[in-house]
């Protein structure tokens, strides 16, 4: 049944609305009669009418502001608007805001059973044609997954259009750098897509995290015209998420019987940017299935690149050994071809070789090492090339400060805890934190600051807070409790207690002296 409801101030007016038809033979069900615009927003907020007759004079709320937030928020809603008024300004406000009908008081019924006739039936058929465009969108969408999906049970339109497939492309589009996967954007990029009317191809979200188009084309299409289509797509989805999406394009397939493959191929495509980055348009080549056919494991050359990475090892200190480890990995992705799955996996047995090469599994570190760099999850968030390559140099520096403790050169080693505890003195850090990242024991750890350094761990962290503390002192107007908490310490009264057992002063003090010499 559609639903009707009514909006008029006049009781009179509204009960002669309410029984001027019988509802139900013309198709409809009268769900409510108010008195008010406010009435009336807050009866749809809790049942949606598919048709309201409204007046266009009413206190509170009028019937035109009525109108355009209910367009607003429910576009599909249709309106017969009511008034006493005959200026043509009143009606072109009703129409500009959407209304269908706008008819003259008093009421013609014969005239308002035409509108409604004619809204019911506007009403039947865009529902027939949205449950066209649904069950479209879900064949397309299970046929894109490879499902299988008997034509005999589908509605004509779209059993037809299946057959009047031809040569087409899938591209596919997906947010770069969707490492929180939230399921909800791809869903918020289809409805933008959508109500932007920047996309006039039939547009799928296949799952959580990508948008599918169909493309129909033919053998002597401009490439550079759909290129330039998909790059028009892209800057608009960009400009208004703020963020950057990439694209991958299929090749030209033919019938509906492909578009399975031409899914894969769009979805492979895609992959394509770990290599030449986000932001980017890639499209599926017919050597890309050359080269997954023509690629192998070199088991002996990844142990060769892995005998290398062992050899630089505690040859250079950490500036060149980065660079020679960029020199390394610009060899191993040559000898990998094009292809991401294939780079991926070669990575992670070299990375295993090299471990256990240098550590062996009977060190009791080993296990750590591995689950942290061997982790193929690791490798799998890896979106691009420039990420694989940061998780090697990673990887060889951990190993570095490893080698470096074992034979006893240890300037690697305290270089970096200086490091890690200037970039997270503010924060509560403790001596287990950096054990973990260098992979030391928190007492072997310990001891080694002290040898190195003549100082614990403690004074090293406290002197540096300190010296902090020092320069923010300089301004009068921050507080001292503020400034404690902004370099690390959880109560102010330990603070003072540390201050002056480094200065010689408290931090009340040390302000006041500095701003009596200054």
């Amino acid at each position: 049944m559609i639903k009707v409801l009514i909006v008029e101030d006049e009781a009179g007016i509204r009960d002669s609305l309410s029984q001027a038809f019988s509802w139900t033979e013309i198709g409809c069900e009268l769900i409510g009669s108010v008195d008010s615009g406010l009435a009336a927003l807050e009866f749809c907020i809790h049942t949606q009418p598919d048709i309201i007759i409204s007046d266009i004079v009413m206190p509170g709320i009028d019937g035109l502001t009525f109108l355009k937030y209910i367009k607003e928020k429910y576009n599909h809603v249709k309106f017969i608007i009511l008034t006493g008024h005959r200026e043509f300004n009143y009606a072109k406000d009703a129409v500009n805001l959407g209304a269908e009908f706008f008819m003259l008081k008093p009421i013609n019924y014969n005239e308002l059973l035409s509108a409604l006739t004619t809204l019911i039936d506007r009403i039947i058929n865009e529902s027939e044609k949205k449950r066209e465009e649904t069950q479209q969108v879900q064949v397309i969408r299970n046929l894109l997954l490879g499902r299988i999906y008997r034509k005999n049970n589908m509605i004509p339109k779209v059993r037809t259009m299946l057959d009047n497939i031809h040569e087409f492309r899938i591209a596919v589009i997906k947010f770069d750098n969707d490492i929180d996967n939230d399921p909800f954007k791809a869903q918020t990029l289809l409805t933008f897509c959508e109500n932007a009317n920047i996309v006039s191809d039939l547009i799928i979200k296949t799952d959580d995290f990508h948008l599918a188009l169909f493309l129909p084309t033919h053998d002597e299409e401009d490439f550079s015209e759909l290129y330039q289509h998909l790059s028009q797509i892209k800057n608009k989805i960009s400009d208004f998420f703020q963020t950057t999406v990439s694209i991958g394009i299929s090749s030209i397939l033919y019938g509906d019987s492909s578009l399975h493959e031409a899914y894969l191929e769009s979805l492979r495509a895609l992959g394509k940017k770990f290599f030449s980055g986000n932001n980017s348009i890639n499209v599926f080549l017919a050597e890309d299935n050359l080269n997954d056919k023509n690629k192998f494991t070199d088991y002996n050359y990844l142990s060769s690149i892995s005998d290398r990475a062992k050899e630089i090892l505690s040859l250079y200190k950490e500036e060149e050994l980065v660079h020679q480890c960029k020199i390394l990995f610009e060899q191993f992705i040559h000898a990998c071809n094009q292809n991401v799955d294939f780079v991926k996996s070669s990575f992670l047995i070299m990375v295993s070789t090299l471990i256990r090469k240098i550590l062996g599994e009977q060190n009791k570190r080993y296990i750590f090492f591995y689950e942290k760099h061997s982790n193929f999850q690791n490798i799998i968030r890896c979106e691009l090339l420039d990420d694989l390559e940061e998780l090697f140099i990673d990887i060889m520096i951990d190993l570095n400060n490893y080698v470096d403790s074992k034979n006893g050169s240890h300037q690697n080693l305290i270089s970096k805890v200086q490091q890690y505890i200037q970039q997270h003195y503010s924060e509560n850090i403790t001596l287990n934190d950096i054990a973990k990242v260098v992979f030391l024991s928190p007492a072997y750890l310990s001891s080694l600051i002290t040898s190195e350094t003549g100082k614990s761990f403690v004074d090293m962290l406290n002197e540096l807070r300190v010296s902090q503390a020092i320069e923010l002192l300089k301004n009068p107007k921050s507080k001292i409790s503020e400034i404690a908490y902004s370099v690390g310490f959880n109560e102010p009264q330990y603070f003072t207690l540390t201050f002056k057992k480094y200065t010689g002063h408290t931090p009340r003090n040390y302000r006041e002296l500095y701003l009596q010499n200054n």
